[in-house]
């Protein structure tokens, strides 16, 4: 299912980090945007997610699910925003998200996903989330 609509950065693939502790969620979601031509990290554990995105700076999208043991996927998008205020997010979650919540998550400038979600609405949102910082980045060149 492969939909040739991969947005890149700067002409190169887009990279994403995914954080989930569904291991099963995360292979999906790696395959599919692999797939569809990203570069694609994955974790099961924030802490971990929040090393690899320490050391590779050139993410341009964190997916992570909110509800996590660990520690929720809204503190470590937080943290990860504290290392590069830039940071771009999209948070997934199969738990009940309160309307508070969502606010939060939309103060922060972030997007929302509710699971179970289709691979085709997963695939938009992501390209919902990575259009701006093409458009800025395209603009910053032809000028």
């Amino acid at each position: 299912m492969h939909l040739d609509s991969q947005i890149t950065i700067s002409k190169r693939p887009a990279r994403i980090l995914v954080v989930d502790d569904d291991s099963d969620i995360r292979s999906l979601i790696r395959t599919f945007l692999e797939h569809e031509g990203y570069i694609v990290y994955v974790s099961g554990d924030p802490d971990r997610a929040a090393k690899i995105f320490a050391r590779t700076p050139d993410i341009d999208l964190v997916i992570t699910d909110y509800s996590m043991p660990q520690r929720s996927g809204f503190d470590l998008a937080r943290e990860l925003r504290s290392i590069r205020a830039s940071v771009r997010v999209l948070i997934i979650s199969g738990a009940i998200v309160s309307a508070g919540q969502c606010d939060q998550i939309e103060t922060q400038g972030w997007k929302f996903l509710p699971k179970p979600f289709s691979l085709p609405r997963l695939l938009a949102e992501v390209h919902g989330v990575l259009e701006p910082a093409v458009s800025t980045r395209s603009a910053t060149l032809m000028a």
